[in-house]
């Protein structure tokens, strides 16, 4: 039984690195793109949501339910996107509240600064969300005709 557990195990530890792989590949062309070639404002740093969706992505693939590699790798690529959906928005947005209702001074708009905190809960939140919504079920759960 224990050499059962490790196969699906190091299975499952398989399909999440090959997933995250691919989708941190994706995700690396996505925000060079937009940055270097698009010139799309995105943060202080421009590698910042690469960043964060890596650890955003780890951590979900560590917690999230059995899935398909489809789904799984979809999701992952997902949560490169939407952090950088996310960090064009709150950047720009950040930049025309400073300009115009604090004068550009940056060191009074600092405490709103700290909402940036919302955009890791909401990609966080949607890639477990979606993950749980494709799981696979558990084999006690799988309806047999032949078990009745």
């Amino acid at each position: 039984m224990a050499r059962i557990l490790g196969t699906d195990l190091l299975k499952r530890l398989a399909v999440n690195l090959v997933a995250l792989a691919l989708a941190t590949f994706i995700g690396a062309i996505v925000v060079g793109q937009a940055a270097y070639t698009f010139h799309v404002r995105i943060a202080k740093y421009p590698t910042t949501p690469l960043v964060f969706g890596l650890f955003i992505a780890i951590v979900v693939a560590a917690i999230a339910p059995r899935t398909k590699f489809l789904p799984r790798f979809l999701v992952f690529t997902g949560i490169f996107l939407l952090e950088l959906a996310l960090f064009i928005v709150f950047s720009n947005s950040m930049l025309l509240l400073t300009k115009n209702y604090w004068d550009e001074n940056a060191t009074s708009a600092k405490p709103w600064g700290a909402l940036e905190v919302l955009i890791h809960v909401i990609t966080f939140t949607a890639a477990l969300v979606m993950l749980r919504r494709f799981r696979l079920p558990k084999p006690t759960e799988i309806d047999v005709e032949w078990a009745r």
